[in-house]
């Protein structure tokens, strides 16, 4: 297996600010005449309103206003680093360093300022940060692999999945879109990954340096909750060190949800191999259960399926789901298995990449 490198980053952040009638009224006078401005729900009995403005997503910026059933409105401002400061690739990630965060800062705010947003970045909260992953591939057959291995991941506890969906307009071909990607959320965080190089040729945005290589990108998109887990209390409202203190651990972060989805065991071979494996195993008790989990995990849309399959054929306790994971581990295989179809016969844990 060849692989290129793996970059570790932040790709997009965003600030969260509350906003009165007024300044409400203010921004959506001025973005309404400008291009790329969406009604996306205007639920007058509810009093539930939504509306976005892609007009300087070319620079960098999005922005979102909104109000949910009578609640305050607010105003969500969307930041991509790297094209704010003027790099044009959409792969290229953000390395927040003190005087190039100033200046991203500066060159946002002035576009703020055009649509009458009444405050700064740095008076506003920070909301959410994309700590990232970008995992190149020369073979798109691998990227593609892994894609479908990690699909087949645990669900984590609390998470549920999520898709690209038709009435959101978030992606050109829904289809395609939801193909080459996996998200898994939950109130405070997500676990997102997907083909990078497949989304930038859908809009039409791939790069010379991609030329000849395939991205698998990692995104664990922290929100207010998320992040305090990672940053210590007294740098959460300062901007720059908290998006350096995630991107110091970045590699952590994102290992620390594939080690919960049961990425970073034992290696992933075909289903053949790991039932040859198993079938050395001593106790055929251990074995009948450890084959059960195999053929299940294969036919399921994911482990967290089969388990279930598993604690309900056995009558498992959780302890004893535990024990069997182990078990596969110390054998030093993954219960998620390769397809016949795909020419490598094994391939190492994802969390050993980043």
């Amino acid at each position: 297996m060849t692989m290129c490198k793996t970059e570790l980053g932040i790709d997009t952040f965003s600030f969260y600010s509350n906003l009165t009638p007024k300044q409400k009224s203010g921004i959506l006078e001025v973005l309404r005449v400008l291009p790329g401005f969406q009604t996306k729900r205007e639920d007058y009995i509810e009093e539930t309103y939504e509306y976005t403005s892609d007009c300087f997503a070319d620079q960098g910026v999005k922005l979102m206003i909104f109000r949910k059933k009578k609640s305050v409105w607010g105003l969500f401002v969307v930041l991509h680093p790297t094209l704010l400061l003027g790099d044009h690739d959409r792969s290229a990630l953000y390395h927040p360093k003190k005087k190039v965060h100033k200046e991203l800062m500066k060159q946002a705010d002035s576009i703020l300022k055009r649509v009458h947003v009444p405050c700064k970045l740095q008076e506003m909260k920070l909301y959410r940060v994309d700590v990232t992953a970008n995992l190149f591939f020369e073979d798109s057959d691998l990227a593609e692999s892994y894609l479908r291995i990690l699909k087949k991941g645990l669900l984590l506890p609390h998470y549920h999945l999520e898709w690209f969906r038709k009435n959101e307009r978030k992606a050109k071909d829904i289809k395609a879109a939801n193909t080459h990607s996996y998200k898994q959320a939950c109130k405070s965080a997500a676990f997102f990954s997907y083909d990078k190089t497949a989304q930038l040729e859908m809009i039409g945005r791939f790069p010379d340096r991609l030329i000849g290589k395939r991205v698998l990108r990692l995104e664990v998109q922290l929100r207010r909750k998320g992040i305090r887990k990672w940053v210590c209390e007294d740098d959460l409202d300062n901007c720059v060190k908290t998006l350096r203190a995630l991107e110091a651990q970045a590699g952590d972060i994102i290992r620390w949800y594939l080690h919960r989805m049961e990425l970073t065991g034992g290696i992933h071979v075909r289903y053949e191999d790991a039932a040859a494996i198993i079938g050395v195993v001593k106790h055929a008790k251990t074995r009948a259960r450890m084959l059960y989990l195999l053929r299940k995990t294969s036919d399921s849309r994911d482990l967290t399926a089969a388990l279930e399959k598993l604690k309900k054929e056995f009558d498992l306790s959780g302890g004893q789901i535990k024990r069997l994971l182990k078990k596969f581990r110390k054998c030093g295989i993954s219960p998620i298995t390769l397809t016949n179809a795909e020419p490598q016969r094994a391939l190492k844990p994802i969390g050993t990449m980043i």
